[in-house]
């Protein structure tokens, strides 16, 4: 996904017992990210395009069994969390609140913490002088017979939620107060609303210590990448069977998508970008609504959520099949910048360094200066959210990120993005996206036989 810096995302989810059941996926809140949808727009029908033939849907993608337990992924962050803020001090996360009108979605910090999907909920560490996790306590709903008769078993305060988060203790929410006063510790640190009859606390360590921690992932985190990677490539090459001259683009985006949740994905993790022709050129296009036209190339730039982390891949394909020797000159130039940038990837490097050698690849085949053509950074960290968290520091191993160099040529109507996900190791970048490829040739034929 073409990167802006954007602010700090804030990632909802859906109720589930915690490490129990099967994970839903963060929604993509920014709302200065993406434009709003005119409600007065209305997609043409899509009758011009002939019926693709009906071909069975490819075997869904092997995942990976992530290594670890989910609960005891949480209770060591909560114990690191501590360490980093240090003492004497409590620390409050808050629940995303409930939304009547949508499907809930976790919040991303509070469900790295707990693993958690339930609404209006919280935690609280106790963090003593040097730093240990004195005590924790999740706050929870009472149990409620009316409520999961109509909606499903939910965590309620008692031995099971303890069993099944890793939580010391558990509480009804509305005893956070009373038990959080009980500590009387002299600092709050907080995120999300704090409980009522508490101020409000200091944040800035809390943010920071938070960022840092979700910045370097763990094996747990790098399988669940992995697989949420795997699914989205998979589920790209299948979506090729919708690209063809005539054919709109939300056919493209519809079979996409629909991969997505038949290989196990939640959901995407942000608003697919599905552009072609003249919307190649729109780096956050989002309308899906144009007749594909041949000679036309289609960006797609798209995500699939497995167990709340999020992939970014991007690839840009001919809708005829074939790409022009126009379009196989900007093309090639953007997958050299891309493939220079991964290839000096080093740990101690920053995202800064990795932009400076594509932008060098690309103002040297023409396409500069600056951001003329090159519009947008080369890449940005990717986890929980697709921008996550972490800021400009540099790359260490177990770190995950994009690289994603592209060419926008509005007077052709020609642009060319190619994005992928990339592990740092101690010896260098790895891709994980290589589930659908990037060389021309390689996707030409895949055109060709999808």
């Amino acid at each position: 996904m073409e990167t802006r810096d954007p602010p700090q995302g804030v990632a909802a989810g859906a109720l589930c017992l915690a490490g129990l059941l099967a994970a839903l996926p963060a929604c993509h809140s920014q709302e200065s990210e993406w434009p709003e949808r005119d409600p007065t727009h209305h997609a043409p029908a899509a009758v011009a395009a002939p019926p693709a033939p009906h071909t069975p849907p490819a075997r869904a993608p092997t995942l990976r069994q992530p290594r670890g337990r989910l609960a005891d992924e949480c209770a060591r962050r909560r114990r690191e969390l501590a360490a980093k803020v240090g003492g004497p001090a409590v620390i409050w996360v808050a629940a995303a609140p409930e939304n009547d009108l949508d499907r809930f979605y976790q919040s991303d910090d509070f469900y790295y913490l707990t693993g958690v999907e339930i609404p209006d909920v919280g935690l609280a560490l106790h963090v003593d002088a040097s730093g240990q996790l004195a005590d924790e306590v999740l706050f929870l709903p009472p149990h409620d017979p009316q409520f999961e008769t109509w909606n499903g078993k939910r965590l309620s305060p008692g031995p099971e939620a303890e069993a099944a988060t890793g939580f010391r203790s558990t509480a009804p929410v509305g005893e956070a107060s009373a038990r959080i006063g009980g500590w009387q510790a002299p600092t709050l640190h907080v995120a999300g609303s704090p409980p009522p009859e508490l101020p409000g606390g200091k944040t800035d360590a809390l943010r920071s210590a938070l960022d840092a921690l979700r910045l370097r992932k763990s094996d747990y985190e790098i399988d669940c990448l992995a697989n949420a990677i795997t699914i989205t490539t998979a589920a790209m090459r299948e979506s090729m069977a919708a690209v063809r001259p005539g054919a709109f683009e939300y056919e493209a985006q519809g079979l996409l998508e629909g991969g997505f949740i038949r290989m196990g994905s939640e959901r995407p993790g942000f608003n697919s970008i599905v552009g072609s022709g003249p919307n190649s050129v729109t780096l956050h296009y989002e309308r899906s609504d144009r007749q594909m036209q041949a000679g036309d190339l289609l960006v797609m730039d798209v995500g699939a959520k497995w167990k709340y982390y999020t992939a970014d891949v991007t690839r840009t394909v001919p809708v005829n099949g074939r790409f022009t020797p126009r379009q196989r000159e900007v093309y090639q130039a953007v997958l050299d910048a891309q493939t220079a940038a991964a290839q000096a990837a080093r740990p101690g490097m920053t995202i800064g360094d990795l932009d400076a050698i594509a932008r060098q690849v690309i103002t040297g085949r023409g396409f500069g200066p600056g951001r003329k053509y090159f519009k947008h950074s080369v890449g940005h960290w990717i986890g929980l959210f697709v921008h996550d968290v972490g800021g400009s520091v540099p790359i260490e191993p177990g770190m995950l990120f994009t690289i994603e160099p592209g060419i926008y040529i509005n007077e052709e109507n020609l642009g060319v993005r190619i994005e992928d996900d990339y592990l740092m190791t101690e010896d260098g970048a790895v891709k994980l996206s290589d589930g659908f490829p990037s060389d021309p040739d390689a996707v030409e034929a895949l055109l060709a036989g999808s």
